[in-house]
């Protein structure tokens, strides 16, 4: 796909949060086997509104598109729901409010239009096994997760054993109950559906 990027329009969390889970990808990265750890230069921690495949062609269009929608959004609030983990990845899970709900809904319906066909091969670079409600997502949003399937999270890591990745979700205590994300940045995307170079911060 020489021509097409693939792109994540996502919630940039405050500094402090940042700096917090980039140290806990860190400390985790250290005593295990992953396949990317968070750095903030070369793997960023982020909160996927909508990701997919487009032309390059289109990149204009989709920056002026996600900057309209998003220029009505202030102070967007996060609460935190706890770890999550499969297939090797571990995230922290956040409440899918209403609010949040709808501006992942409004980015789809507005940038699904513009998006590559996809299907599940295309996005073989996950390295994941998708069910059968993502492979139709795929087709329908070029996003496994989008719509119903949607669950705001912050990827903490992805490691290869996926059995220690379960085991070490379980330990990890997270403080940070709550906050709010007033950006919204466009980053290029890498395996494993990290975000690995900032296009632009729209917001």
């Amino acid at each position: 796909m020489a021509n097409y990027l693939k792109i994540n329009i996502a919630f940039k969390a405050p500094k402090e949060v940042e700096s917090e889970i980039i140290k806990l990808s860190q400390e985790i990265g250290k005593k295990n086997v992953s396949y990317f750890i968070l750095d903030g230069i070369n793997f960023y921690p982020h909160i996927t509104i909508y990701s997919s495949v487009f032309s390059e062609s289109n990149l204009s269009k989709i920056l002026e598109v996600a900057g309209g929608l998003i220029k009505k959004m202030n102070n967007v609030s996060f609460k935190y729901e706890g770890v999550g983990s499969g297939q090797g990845f571990i995230s922290l899970n956040f409440n899918c409010s209403n609010e949040i709900k709808k501006i992942h809904k409004e980015l789809v319906e507005a940038l699904n239009p513009l998006r590559e066909p996809l299907t599940e091969k295309d996005l073989s670079d996950y390295n994941m096994v998708f069910n059968e409600k993502q492979r139709q997502n795929i087709l329908d949003y070029g996003y496994p997760d989008a719509m119903d399937l949607y669950v705001p999270h912050m990827t903490i890591i992805r490691l290869k054993d996926a059995q220690v990745a379960d085991s070490i979700a379980k330990e990890i205590k997270w403080s940070i109950n709550d906050f709010k994300a007033d950006n919204i940045v466009c980053y290029l995307m890498g395996d494993n559906g990290t975000c690995k170079q900032i296009i632009k911060d729209i917001k």
